[in-house]
């Protein structure tokens, strides 16, 4: 009977990725204003519409080393929230990113603005989530800061 065993490159490497991966910090806003929200309640502590999204707003899943849906388009007043379904850190910033790899889907710069800019906790933590509301029509960028793949746009109309 022989036992099956990995390789100790894989032993090594397993470590090594998730020290990579544990660290994500950092999108641009104006006229909107932020809150932690717990899950499932949106912002304004109104519920949720029975999907487990805000009943008042957008929601945006942090998943696979990006964010789903990446670009949103919401009526003003709209509240939108992030939530984090990983098991390691990210951020949302505010703030134009640009210059993006057409080949590798990779952002290569970031500008954060001081609108927001939450740590989003690992999945299941204190702080997994973060809501804004933006009043004033435009387009918003928003990113995480250590991990270049993550970055989006929202829309207000």
């Amino acid at each position: 009977m022989s036992i099956l065993r990995a390789p100790r490159s894989a032993a090594l490497a397993l470590p090594l990725l998730a020290l990579v991966l544990s660290g994500c910090m950092g999108g641009t806003a104006t006229g909107g204003s932020a809150e932690e929200t717990p899950a499932p309640q949106s912002s304004n502590g109104t519920g949720t519409n029975g999907t487990g999204t805000p009943a008042d707003g957008a929601e945006i899943v942090a998943i696979g080393l990006a964010f789903l849906p990446a670009d949103i388009t919401v009526p003003a007043g709209t509240t939108v929230r992030w939530v984090n379904q990983e098991a390691i850190t990210h951020s949302v910033t505010s703030g134009p990113w640009g210059d993006v790899n057409e080949s590798t889907g990779l952002r290569g710069t970031q500008t954060a603005d001081g609108e927001y800019d939450h740590t989003l906790a690992p999945a299941g933590e204190g702080g997994d989530t973060f809501a804004f509301t933006f009043e004033e029509p435009g387009t918003y960028q928003y990113f995480c800061r250590p991990h270049a793949g993550m970055f989006g746009t929202v829309t207000v109309e």
